[in-house]
This record gives structure tokens, sequence and C-alpha cells, in this order.
């Protein structure tokens, strides 16, 4: 099953539908912090009569390592109804089968072979710089070489995908407070445009998660201390979008996905006002501050959206 979470890697598309689908820094959104620097991550109140939502907004991977301070976290989950997390993902037998048996370069072809030199010479020299070995992906499809070299460079420079939200998750249990996902995905049509791809698409997916590997490596850290302490502005400057939409641009499915990921988000927390009291959301950056993103949407909809609290 490594090669399962291999694959699920790039198909992050559950949390990149909660993991960040687009790059939001070029996007319009008012981003407006205020805040005690060092008291925790950054939160938004959406309220509506007595009731109201705190969000905690997420990256969309994070050093294990990142020491942060929960108690924001801790007093937001105090009484709450309920904990919203981003959408689960599923997956059927035969979607795997078939990546499985679709990875591979036809004709037991080699990626050295089959790529143009100057991006083969990249894929080297990132691998070297990160100090990973190559040698089982040199038949894969350059989609999955790609997906592959990623996976295995963050275990090694300790970036997690599924923090801080496992913490949150866990002070959730702690506190009493049932968790509740955003939606549930059927990842099957995402892994199979990712196969369907060209090869001029395969070789510009590479690039595009050759960028992401570069950017995980030197940039992700500063994003993750950043948002330790609230500090929206410098994450905001040290953050990118999902590799695999930017593989998948143009993708009827990828839209579909990404619209599906907005849409659930504003319909758990819309949901969530109907009840009195508070509840409290764990949702991707992108999904949160891109324009058309989900508090803009909840602000169309009549509900106040606070900036960040102090």
């Amino acid at each position: 099953m490594i090669l399962w979470r291999i694959i699920l890697l790039i198909s992050l598309l559950v949390p990149s539908v909660g993991r960040a689908q687009e790059d939001w820094s070029q996007s319009e959104t008012e981003v407006v912090v205020r805040g005690k620097a060092g008291v925790g991550p950054a939160l938004w109140r959406v309220t509506d009569g007595d009731s109201q939502v705190i969000i905690i907004g997420v990256l969309p991977v994070f050093p294990k390592k990142q020491k942060w301070t929960t108690k924001r976290v801790e007093n937001a989950l105090r009484g709450a109804n309920r904990l919203i997390t981003p959408a689960d993902t599923t997956t059927g037998p035969g979607d795997l089968w078939s990546l499985m048996s679709k990875k591979g370069l036809p004709d037991r072809g080699t990626l050295k072979d089959s790529l143009p030199a100057g991006l083969y010479a990249r894929y080297e020299s990132t691998a070297r710089r990160a100090g990973i070995p190559i040698r089982d992906f040199a038949r894969d499809k350059p989609v999955w070489a790609g997906a592959r070299l990623r996976r295995e460079v963050l275990q090694k420079y300790g970036l997690s995908e599924s923090e801080p939200l496992a913490t949150i998750k866990g002070l959730a249990r702690t506190a009493g407070v049932p968790v509740k996902a955003a939606g549930r995905y059927d990842a099957g049509p995402l892994f199979k445009a990712v196969n369907a791809m060209s090869e001029e698409g395969g070789e510009a997916c590479l690039s595009h998660t050759l960028d992401d590997i570069d950017f995980d490596i030197d940039r992700a850290p500063v994003a993750a201390k950043a948002w330790s302490i609230g500090d929206i502005a410098t994450v905001r400057a040290h953050y990118q979008g999902s590799a695999l939409m930017k593989c998948l641009s143009g993708s009827s499915v990828a839209t579909a996905a990404l619209n599906r990921g907005v849409a659930d988000s504003v319909n758990a927390v819309s949901d969530a006002l109907t009840r009195p009291g508070k509840s409290v959301a764990v949702l991707p950056l992108a999904l949160l501050l891109r324009k058309g993103g989900v508090l803009e949407r909840l602000r169309a909809k009549g509900y106040r959206v606070s900036a960040p609290l102090d």
C-alpha cells in the first residue's frame, strides 16, 4: 500500500479541494490581519444573529516539528457544537488497479529517454539537491515520477499534509466536540484525468511538480512559522497553489472539483449557522481567501465575516 499512499499524494484534491486549488496571492480578496504575534494562528469569525462559526485556515504542507500555541484554538473549541474539517475522499479498488497498471511508460521505456534533455536534467538536479535516489522511478510516466519524488521529499524534510489538522482534531476530541467533514468525494474521476494526460501534459505536470518541490523545501517552513503566529501577510507571500490543479488546468473534472470544494465548505458553514451557539471550521487558506472563495461567498450570503481576532 506504499504505492497507493504515493499515488494519493498527487490526488490531494481532497485536501486540495482541501489543499489549495489556486494561488490566492493574486486574488482581490481583502485580507486584514491584526493580532499579537506569538499567540497562535489567525482566526476568522462568521456570525448570523446568535450563531457563529470560527474558522481556522490551514496550509497544504506543514513541518512536523513546527511548534505553535494551541490555546487560541482550544478556547474556540470549548463548548462548540462541532468541528468542520476539509472533505474526505474515497476511491474504488478498480481505480487503484487502473492507476497501478498504467503508471509506467509504454514498452518499458525510461524516463530519461522519454523526456526532453533539459527537463530530465532538472528532474535529476532537484532529486540530487534533495538527496533522493530516483532509480525506482526510472520507468514511471512523468506525472508519477514527479509525484513519487515529491512524496519522498516531504518525508525527508518532515513536511506533513495532515498537520496541523490532525492536532486540531485531537484537540476537538479532548474537548468532546464532534468532527464532521465538509464533504465526501470520489477521487476516481480525478485519477482518470491524470492518467489521460497527453505526453506534453505529463511533461508540463512534472515541471509544475518540480516547482512545487523547490517551493516546499525553501518556503513552506517560512509560511508555517508565519501561520503559527497569525501573520497572514507573510503566509501570503510564501504560498503556492496546488501542482495538481496546474497539471489539470482547463480540465472540466478539476474545475468541477474546485467549485464543489468551495460550495460544500460554504454550505457546511451555513448549516452550522442555523444552530444556536458556535462551531469551528478548519479549511484550506486557498479556499478561504481566493477570489470567489469561501469568505467572499459567505459575505455575499449576508453573514458578517470578521478579520482575524485579537
